[in-house]
């Protein structure tokens, strides 16, 4: 019986030792391992071409007749941006971080700035001057969380919807520079008058604390599992603040803007797998600003300061396309 029983060892040795049974033993304790992670780094490269783009802003007379508004500035914004997104995603939430900023000078628009200075006739624009612009360095940078909701809503494999919420700021300087100015005089002559140089020096700092939902869908996710569609919807509640210097007026002539109000963002977006975990996309944004506050006036050389509230409105849009290089890993 010893005998036998030692025999019967061996023979369960040398079949455990096989490589079948290596192999399933193997396989078994794969399935008892814990799944790797689903998580992603991600890093992409951006390009952004602003269009049908401006921030304006105009403010009322605080004097009898009252014009409102008194004066407007309207400042185009079409041009070139770059930068770099980095994000984390798993299945359940995902967090980002993106840097945008101007990568040329040249602005495809002018300033266009306009005022209503007769007491008599407070509808009729009797100032107005166009000026070629140049955008300095300016910023966007973006940072939102997202969690999924997809689970519980017991949404079909490739159809993802996350509420979003997050911090947005976008700081515009702007110079406007070799302009010409139209006046209406007394007798109804039109007179012309050059703006040779800088003209005008703008800058403009927003502040969006956002949320609302982004949504993915992965429409061919049998034969093309990379291809997605993403889209986003969000609000905004928004703080700006504008300082606007007059270089050609007498003295240290500034105005300022104070304002809240909100913004409506609407993005949408393509992406397509290259290979080697590389990813390439292109995606159309819109972007719709308003906000209200004071106005400030301020020209140390003369001994003013003032300050008058809910006379100023400051609005934007921002219409872009966008093509964008990401490598996941």
């Amino acid at each position: 019986m010893i005998i036998r029983s030692w025999a019967l060892c061996l023979v369960l040795a040398l079949l455990l030792a096989s490589p079948a049974a290596a192999q399933t033993t193997v396989q078994s304790a794969a399935r008892k391992a814990p799944a790797k992670s689903q998580a992603v780094w991600s890093v992409e490269a951006k390009i952004k071409r602003l269009f049908d783009s401006h921030t304006s802003y105009e403010f009322s007379n605080p004097f009898p007749p009252h014009q409102s508004p008194l004066s407007r500035l309207e400042f185009g914004l079409n041009s070139w941006w770059g930068g770099l997104e980095v994000s984390r995603w798993t299945p359940q939430w995902s967090v980002s971080l993106e840097a945008m900023r101007n990568l040329t000078s040249g602005v495809d628009g002018i300033l266009a700035d306009s005022d209503w200075t007769n007491e008599q006739d407070t509808r009729m624009r009797d100032i107005y001057s166009e000026s070629n612009l140049r955008l300095k360095p300016s910023y966007d940078v973006r940072a939102s969380l997202d969690v999924s909701v997809a689970a519980w809503l017991g949404l079909p494999k490739g159809l993802d919807l996350r509420p979003v919420g997050g911090v947005r700021w976008q700081r515009f300087d702007l110079m406007a520079f070799d302009g010409t100015q139209w006046e209406i005089e007394p007798g109804g002559s039109v007179h012309t008058t050059p703006l040779p140089g800088d003209v005008i020096h703008f800058k403009q700092t927003y502040w969006h604390y956002f949320f609302g939902l982004r949504g993915q869908w992965q429409p061919l996710l049998g034969q093309h599992p990379g291809f997605t569609v993403t889209g986003q919807l969000d609000y905004a509640y928004v703080t700006g603040f504008n300082q606007d210097h007059h270089l050609l007026r007498e003295g240290n002539r500034i105005t300022e803007e104070s304002t809240t109000g909100h913004a409506w963002h609407a993005a949408l977006a393509l992406e397509a797998p290259l290979g080697h975990e590389f990813f390439f996309g292109l995606e159309a944004e819109y972007m719709a600003i308003v906000t209200t506050g004071s106005h400030r006036l301020v020209n140390d050389a003369l001994g003013m300061d003032y300050t008058w509230d809910n006379l100023a409105k400051v609005w934007s849009q921002q219409c872009s396309v966008m093509a964008t290089l990401r490598y996941a890993f």
